[in-house]
Parts: C-alpha cells; structure tokens; sequence
C-alpha cells in the first residue's frame, strides 16, 4: 500500500509539474504576444506621430515660405513704386525749373499774353484786373490788343487793368473788377493743377514697357 500511495504521490507531482510548465509556456508565449504587440502600437503611433509632426513641419514651413515671400513681393513692390516716384518727380522738378527758365525767354510776352487771354475767357470778359509780378510789368505787353482779342472770343467788350496788388509767381493772375472771381494762371499754380494728369503722361512714357 506504501509503494502505491507513493506512485500516486509521484504521478500528482508530475502531473503538477508538467502542467505548472504548461501554464509558465503559456504565460510567456502570452507575455511575448502582448509585449510585441505593444511594441508594435508603439512603432505605429511613433510613424503616425512623425508622420504628423512631419506634415505639421511642412504646413508650417510651407506658410513661412509664403509669407517671406509676400513679405519680398511686397517690399520689392514697394521699392519698384518709390523708385518710379522719385523719377516722375525728378522729371516734374525739371519741367519746372524749364517752365520759369521761360521769363527770361524771347517768347516769354507772347506766353504771357496767351495766359492772360486764356484766364479772361474763362472769366466770360468784361472789366478785368491782370495781377502780374513786378518784373513783369515792366514788358511790353500789348494790352489793347488783348482786349481786342478777348472781346471776340467772349462776345463780351472787354476791358484789361493792371492790378495795384503784385504777385511774385512767374505767370498772371486776372480777376473779376469786383475781386469775386479769379483765375491764377501762374507756372507754379498751373503745375500743381495739371500735376496728375502730367504724372499719368511722365509714367506713360517712362514705364510703358516695364511690368
């Protein structure tokens, strides 16, 4: 009965044994499951994180790059429009100084004369002040003539004073005997209201082959 009870014993400590080993091969086989599998989310979400972090870099990179280069558009515009500005203006500058250079011209009485002639037709004739410089009157200008000349084309008899007031523009101012109405025909103010349409014109032929 000793040895039987002792093979039983034996068998149970086997049996024990082989499925204690049993379920330990098992546990390793499942931890190794697990932890590869672990690793392997791991590996997943590291690409989908770079993935994302790389595309974030590019978004990014891709935005400054834009904006950098709105930034130099914008500043080479910028530049390109200054520059174009301080040429008109140069050329303005030079018409200018051409312009006054005028009264010390031989033509420079019939320039006048036409100025004045101009203004009194705007004003409809009639009895006129002319306000000039004090240089200017000193020339010859052929105020009988003129009156002629403003009385045909206004239909209006016209007559011509010269002004007590100076002005000390180049040009000629005439007004209305009742000082209500003028019009300042000197260089200075004929250049600053014909400035625009004369800065279209310069730009025109300064920049008309040039984007």
């Amino acid at each position: 009965m000793e040895n039987s009870g002792n093979e039983i014993l034996e068998r149970i400590l086997k049996d024990a044994q082989e499925k204690a080993e049993s379920i330990i091969t098992d546990a390793k086989k499942s931890a190794e499951t697990l932890i590869e599998e672990q690793k392997q989310t791991a590996r997943q979400n590291a690409e989908k994180k770079a993935s994302s972090m790389l595309n974030r870099a590019e978004n990014e990179s891709a935005i400054i790059r834009g904006k950098v280069f709105t930034d130099i558009s914008r500043r080479a515009s910028w530049i390109v429009l200054s520059e174009k500005n301080r040429l008109i203006n140069n050329v303005l500058d030079e018409a200018k100084n051409r312009l006054l250079s005028l009264q010390n011209s031989k033509n420079y009485v019939q320039i006048l004369e036409h100025l004045i002639v101009n203004a009194a037709k705007v004003l409809g004739g009639g009895i006129l002040d002319v306000v000039l410089n004090e240089k200017d009157l000193k020339l010859p200008i052929n105020f009988d003539k003129l009156e002629k000349e403003i009385s045909e084309k206004s239909c209006v008899l016209s007559q011509l004073k010269v002004s007590d007031q100076k002005t000390k523009s180049i040009g000629v101012i005439v007004k209305t005997f009742d000082d209500q109405i003028f019009v300042d025909n000197t260089f200075e103010t004929i250049l600053k209201r014909r400035e625009k349409e004369f800065r279209l014109e310069i730009s025109r032929i300064l920049f008309n082959n040039i984007d």
